[in-house]
């Protein structure tokens, strides 16, 4: 079976990739995400003639709206370790002029130092298990004085709203489950100290919350379902806990009480001229 939080890093090896292709499509139609992207794209600040990476670049949505902004001096690089993602990018985007789509591992990038005016990754790190070392080579490809930015989720911050008291730990047990299972689940919280490791300067740090009333959407964002059994598979909950745990969900849902959030994190930062 294939989860959004492990499965991320694994998509090349998945029997239905479409699973990712239909999340990341679902994420960029709601307005919280299409909002701190645009807030992204302030801050990395490309200019027409701008040479600028985009790491772990998925369908390619985000790329193509930078290319928008770089003109024809400039262009986009945009790279992802999975071929699947690659291929449905450039599908996707085959008229999207300056933008070059590539196979690319984040830790070891095949360019030289110094050759982008700035780069930007969005919701990859948290693939990574060593998000420091894709840090670290993303600013070793960036001009000095060049921009990086990220935004990260930090899982340590989901919760999820029970309908009754008898539910809050099943709640946690599912949340604290969710966040586990990705590679690097608490890179939010950790994104600024990485900057600054690397030496960057001038360093923006902006927590934004997501939050939906809407389970239909929270059952996409945050494969609850799946979650849930999960959870169960792996002893954590009793299969009539799983299952009563989702009836409670549905119930709340219905009667207007369903509610679930977490914080995200958008730093920039320059590397020293």
């Amino acid at each position: 079976m294939d989860f959004l939080s492990s499965g991320f890093s694994r998509v090349d090896s998945s029997q239905n990739p479409g699973v990712f292709f239909s999340c990341l499509n679902t994420l960029s139609s709601l307005p919280y995400f299409q909002d701190y992207k645009e807030k992204s794209f302030k801050l990395l600040n490309p200019k027409n003639g701008s040479k600028i990476l985009e790491i772990g670049c998925g369908l390619g949505q985000d790329a193509s709206a930078v290319s928008q902004m770089v003109g024809e001096q400039g262009f986009v690089v945009a790279a992802d370790a999975s071929l699947k993602m690659v291929q449905a990018a450039c599908k996707c985007h085959a008229e999207t002029e300056y933008v070059r789509f590539c196979l690319a591992d984040a830790c070891r990038l095949p360019f030289r130092d110094g050759v982008f005016d700035g780069a930007r990754a969005d919701r990859v790190l948290q693939h990574l298990s060593d998000p420091g070392k894709a840090i670290a080579e993303t600013v070793r490809t960036i001009k000095d004085k060049g921009r990086l930015v990220a935004y990260e989720p930090d899982w340590g911050t989901f919760i999820i709203n029970s309908l009754s008291t008898g539910q809050e730990e099943i709640c946690r047990i599912m949340t604290r489950l969710f966040g586990a299972t990705f590679p690097c689940g608490l890179i939010g919280r950790r994104l600024p100290g990485l900057f600054r490791e690397e030496g960057l300067e001038k360093i923006l740090i902006e927590g934004r919350t997501f939050f939906t009333e809407d389970l239909n959407i929270a059952i996409q964002v945050f494969d609850l379902v799946n979650n849930a059994h999960r959870a169960e598979r792996m002893g954590f909950v009793s299969g009539s806990q799983a299952d009563g745990w989702l009836e409670g969900l549905m119930n709340a849902d219905k009667q207007g009480r369903f509610f679930c959030s977490y914080t995200g994190f958008l730093v920039s930062g320059q590397k020293p001229g």
